[in-house]
């Protein structure tokens, strides 16, 4: 039951993040004006400025903790960069198609 809910939970995370993008374009006209104005918000008001650093350090995390997954199962090396540009549904994919701990334990 867990897998087609990460399954659907990436497919609707990847749309929602397709149109947000596209919101996002559409309300700046341009991705450099879309980053520009991020960035005035990010310095003007400290609680996003807090969100985005305690996002910055979640982030970081789980990258390490799918890198140290990655190289221990032996899957492709390029779930990392996937999790890293294209954000959570790369990382639900790749839960929903990892082995379970009981199957791919190694004897101690």
């Amino acid at each position: 039951m867990r897998k087609p809910l990460l399954w659907g939970a990436a497919a609707l995370f990847f749309g929602y993040e397709q149109w947000a993008f596209s919101q996002w374009m559409q309300q700046h006209g341009s991705v450099s004006a879309g980053l520009s104005h991020a960035w005035m918000t990010l310095r003007q008001d400290p609680m996003v400025f807090m969100a985005w650093n305690d996002m910055g350090i979640f982030t970081a995390l789980v990258l390490i903790w799918l890198w140290r997954d990655v190289r221990r199962s032996g899957r492709s090396l390029a779930w990392w960069p996937a999790t890293l540009l294209l954000g959570c549904p790369p990382l639900l994919v790749y839960l929903a198609t990892r082995a379970s701990e009981a199957t791919t334990a190694k004897p101690r």
